[in-house]
């Protein structure tokens, strides 16, 4: 009798544990990043960017913490870090400010990148990310390391020249 009541409680939170995987599935189709509407620059060590985001599901989502590593070859030029959390609200198409310090780890380095994005030389520049957040229920967790930049930017609709356009 033992036995049946463990073999039933295993399969029942097995069978819970799969359909909230695919309720997160669901949620995630329903939230979607629209464009990256503006980046300026905030003296030397920061940036805001507006972004737009579809958020489509029935929850607010919340960035708390995020951090972009810029990587030129072997080396880290720096870093941009999240500044403040960041909530979207639910059902709801937002534009949403976004504030980032930037830490400059070797800034020849900064300099020398500044230089191959201005000659489209991209090949040797990756980004590395790692974010948290809440969506409704769910906690979020994402990272990805060295990521080459053309790749990067495709997934935000960005390309090369707009790069070079907020650099200048």
């Amino acid at each position: 009798m033992k036995r049946a009541l463990l073999y039933l409680l295993l399969l029942t939170v097995a069978l819970s544990a799969g359909s909230c995987r695919r309720a997160v599935e669901r949620v995630g189709r329903k939230i979607r990043f629209e464009a990256v509407e503006r980046i300026e620059r905030q003296g030397l060590t920061g940036a805001e960017v507006v972004v737009r985001i579809d958020n489509g599901s029935g929850y607010n989502l919340t960035l708390s913490s995020a951090e972009i590593g810029i990587h030129y070859g072997a080396s880290c030029v720096g870093t941009l870090v999240l500044s403040q959390p960041v909530e979207v609200p639910r059902r709801s198409v937002a534009s949403v400010v976004t504030r980032w310090r930037i830490r400059i780890s070797d800034p020849l380095a900064l300099y020398l990148l500044a230089r191959k994005v201005k000659d489209g030389e991209l090949a040797r520049i990756a980004l590395s990310c790692k974010a948290e957040g809440r969506g409704g229920p769910a906690p979020v967790k994402f990272s990805r390391e060295k990521v080459p930049l053309s790749e990067f930017l495709n997934t935000f609709g960005l390309s090369i020249q707009d790069v070079e356009k907020y650099l200048k």
